[in-house]
């Protein structure tokens, strides 16, 4: 049983999803996920299914990450047994399918899904390496999925985000609504969807502009429930 301590030291290391100010006028359930408050669902489990079909999108700023960058990031990522992508601008899945982003030559981000442990085993790695420096990471992060998915990112982005033209493990540096965004095509469990990341100041802003054009095009929120597999 927890002391009244342990209560308040918990409460306090809880956040608040950066998407949350957006949230104030929608019947949202929350979950506290990775020590954040996120959205677990918006309507019923059937609504939210239909949603995804057409055009969902589900706030996953509560995944676990670690950045990291350097001349000798390469070698110490390697050392800690991730895979990486051999190319800047390009991802890859590692161990427990953690999601490897090669943002730059020497510039890497590591996403954990739901049950993954690496960004925190990461993290946890006290000793200072000469040429490998910890990148402080605050993102909002989105799931898009359904048949109206290249519709949105035609109103909202400038570039061509087509399979033909995004490849499996392509990553872009765009602006999305305006904003500036890391975006990625993934397949998981035979479904395709999307992945953008941005700075968490502009989550609420992002997620705004976002369910706009899917409540436009038939789609609409979906909570990270559905997502939890």
């Amino acid at each position: 049983m927890q002391t009244l301590a342990e209560k308040n030291e918990h409460q306090y290391l809880v956040v608040t999803s950066p998407v949350a100010p957006a949230l104030t006028n929608t019947n949202v359930q929350w979950a506290e996920v990775n020590q954040m408050q996120i959205a677990q669902s918006f309507a019923s489990h059937d609504i939210e299914q239909a949603r995804k079909k057409v055009l969902g999108v589900t706030d996953v700023s509560c995944l676990q990450r670690y950045g990291f960058k350097g001349p000798q990031a390469t070698k110490w990522a390697a050392e800690h047994a991730l895979t990486i992508p051999v190319k800047p601008n390009t991802w890859t899945l590692s161990n427990h399918n953690a999601l490897v982003l090669r943002l730059g030559g020497s510039e890497f981000l590591v996403e954990d899904q739901f049950e993954g442990k690496t960004s925190q085993q990461l993290a946890s790695d006290t000793l200072r390496v000469p040429g490998v420096y910890k990148v402080p990471r605050a993102d909002a992060a989105f799931i898009l999925t359904g048949s109206a998915v290249l519709n949105l990112f035609s109103e909202l982005c400038a570039l061509d985000l087509r399979p033909s033209a995004l490849l499996e493990n392509d990553l872009i540096m765009t602006q999305v609504a305006g904003i500036s965004a890391t975006v990625l095509r993934q397949t998981r469990n035979g479904e395709m969807l999307y992945r953008i990341w941005c700075d968490g100041t502009y989550g609420a802003c992002m997620w705004a502009a976002l369910i706009e054009i899917a409540n436009e095009l038939g789609g609409g929120a979906v909570g990270i429930a559905s997502y939890q597999f």
